[in-house]
């Protein structure tokens, strides 16, 4: 995963949904998905930005696809406690959607 290589467009992102910004801020997470479509922050910034829209289907799309990469990086690395903490925070994020 591509986490790194596009920092300074996801803060710029985050700071825009942070802002109330969540058209705007899901327009910076797709670019960054255009050349990194699994970049795991991105998507979950992409979700939460359709969830703040009420665009609740595509939210949940996005986050069960988060889901999928954060149990691969559980998986692949084990003692890296950042994909347990993420499942957890998107498993949290699913049932405030309703699901799961």
């Amino acid at each position: 995963m591509q986490q790194d290589a596009y920092g300074a467009q996801l803060g710029q992102a985050w700071g825009q949904l942070r802002q109330g910004s969540a058209k705007s801020a899901a327009d910076a997470f797709e670019q960054i998905i255009k050349s990194a479509p699994d970049h795991l922050d991105a998507l979950f910034g992409l979700a939460l930005a359709h969830k703040a829209s009420g665009q609740s289907a595509s939210a949940q799309t996005h986050l069960e696809k988060c889901l999928a990469l954060a149990r691969a990086g559980r998986t692949a690395e084990p003692t890296n406690d950042r994909f347990m903490m993420l499942e957890r925070i998107i498993q949290q994020r699913l049932k405030e959607l309703g699901v799961g």
